[in-house]
């Protein structure tokens, strides 16, 4: 007896919904289902408005496949207005660039609200200036007829050239801008800056041709990411209504930020800098954002010797995460360093990445042992201290410790052990078999680890300890591991 398709049961309206919630390459595999589902498809991409040729549909095709399967789909559209519309190509030759231009004035010419292009799938360039463009000629040049696009709410731009013309009409309703490797000026992004009155929301991401980046035009701007602009030296923003504000740099002379009272949120990273160079200049930046509510820091190595004089207290501070690079990770000296210096009476929850480094490593263990003694506070107000690549080493437990002892409304520790083909994990001075298992394994380090805790007093009598293996989509880290493709777009 054959199963009762339920699905193809349902009224076309529902159907409809349904293929407006998937990706245009399954709406057309749809089709072959049955004579029903290809009217329905037919249907749905005649009168689509949102059209999305991104990674799915790229998939198993080559460009003039790619190309000619898009068109097919192009010519049948006949939706007046476009919410939508999404590219993944790579052009390669003259005949794809005009292919490429021409669907962007498809969309143009619907009334676009947001577009997506992506035009470097197969070719990775950073765009650190003209000069440094290997293979100009695959590299794409947006038309100027974009930027007189009125309709767009939201533009996402990923590796091309963005040639901006002396004068357009376009941009004064957008309200997302998102740069991933894309080649502009200066003067172009403060035109940009300067047209774009709405805008909420703004990424630079590998914008490797600004040299400098100033944020001081834009009233409405809510959330701004600068993540990683090899070439900006200079970075200054102002903005009274940014709410959340994320940088990642490894070569400032300067930064600079102020007028900034409603911000929340705020992540600042030193990628690539594990002994903290790059940090001192975040340093004043700091003393200027000592209100936020939630705080995430990549740090470098804290040399004491060099912040000796800096105090800062973040009177607001909920929530903490401090992060160091997957080489390094964080030692105690880092931790005992960072609240010498910061702090931090509101705190209620606080996550570490710890150092997975060995004694057995002499150079880094030598340079980075921890030389600071503890410091001596009180968190009062800390309910969930995360600990990650627990391996339990004396070290480890002598952090776990330093919290449990200090932390009289503590509510719950989640040690998370790191991901390893590693069958044995010292626990303190011994050591501890643990199966290969994930099950057996937490089981056996949670064991020991109770143990060791039990001698160590502990402020609240309530204070739950959890051990459990680190998930990789949790991890701090994976912003940074992954950085070439991680999307920051909706972080």
């Amino acid at each position: 007896m054959e199963e009762e398709d339920l699905i193809s049961d349902l009224p076309d309206a529902i159907l409809h919904l349904i293929l407006s919630l998937i990706p245009t390459k399954s709406v057309i595999r749809a089709s072959s289902i049955s004579k029903r589902w290809r009217e329905i498809s037919m249907e749905h991409l005649t009168y689509a408005s949102s059209l999305d040729f991104g990674e799915e549909f790229a998939k198993q095709q080559k460009p003039n496949q790619f190309a000619d399967n898009l068109n097919k789909i192009l010519r049948i559209n006949k939706s007046e207005k476009l919410d939508k519309f999404k590219l993944l190509f790579s052009p390669r030759n003259e005949e794809h660039k005009f292919n490429a231009i021409s669907w962007i004035k498809f969309a143009t010419s619907r009334g676009i609200k947001e577009i997506d292009l992506d035009f470097c799938r197969h070719i990775h360039i950073h765009f650190l200036s003209r000069a440094h463009i290997v293979g100009k000629k695959d590299a794409f040049e947006l038309p100027d007829f974009l930027f007189d696009c009125v309709t767009l709410r939201i533009m996402k731009l990923s590796r091309c050239i963005l040639a901006l013309p002396e004068e357009y009409a376009g941009f004064g309703g957008l309200q997302t801008l998102c740069l991933k490797e894309v080649h502009l000026t200066d003067s172009m992004l403060q035109s940009l800056l300067c047209n774009c009155t709405l805008l909420e929301n703004l990424v630079l991401k590998e914008c490797g041709s600004l040299s400098s980046i100033r944020i001081l035009s834009p009233t409405r701007l809510k959330k701004l990411t600068v993540y990683e602009c090899y070439n900006a030296s200079i970075l200054e923003i102002s903005g009274a209504n940014i709410r959340s504000l994320l940088i990642s740099a490894g070569h400032l002379d300067a930064c600079k930020v102020e007028d900034m009272v409603r911000l929340e949120e705020v992540f600042i990273g030193t990628r690539g800098d594990e002994f903290g160079g790059v940090l001192y200049i975040f340093m004043e930046v700091l003393s200027d954002l000592s209100h936020v509510r939630a705080l995430t820091l990549y740090l470098g190595h804290l040399v004491p010797s060099l912040i000796k004089d800096f105090q800062v207290k973040f009177r607001n501070l909920e929530e903490l995460q401090l992060v160091n690079s997957p080489l390094f990770g964080l030692f105690n000296t880092d931790v005992y360093c960072f609240f010498r210096h910061f702090n931090c009476p509101s705190l209620q929850k606080i996550s570490i990445e710890l150092s997975t480094v060995s004694e057995e490593d002499n150079f880094i263990w030598e340079y980075r042992k921890p030389n600071v003694m503890p410091v001596e506070c009180v968190f009062i107000n800390l309910r969930t201290v995360t600990l990650r690549n627990f391996r339990g080493t004396s070290s480890d437990i002598e952090l776990a410790a330093y919290f449990l002892q200090r932390a009289p409304s503590l509510e719950s520790m989640i040690l998370i052990a790191p991901q390893s083909s590693n069958a044995r994990k010292s626990i303190v001075k011994g050591e501890v078999s643990c199966s290969t298992s994930k099950v057996n394994k937490a089981k056996g380090m949670q064991k020991a680890i109770f143990e060791t805790l039990h001698y160590h007093l502990k402020a609240s009598t309530i204070a739950e300890i959890r051990v459990c293996e680190i998930d990789e989509r949790d991890s701090l880290l994976s912003l940074f591991k992954w950085h070439h493709v991680f999307d920051v777009y909706h972080k």
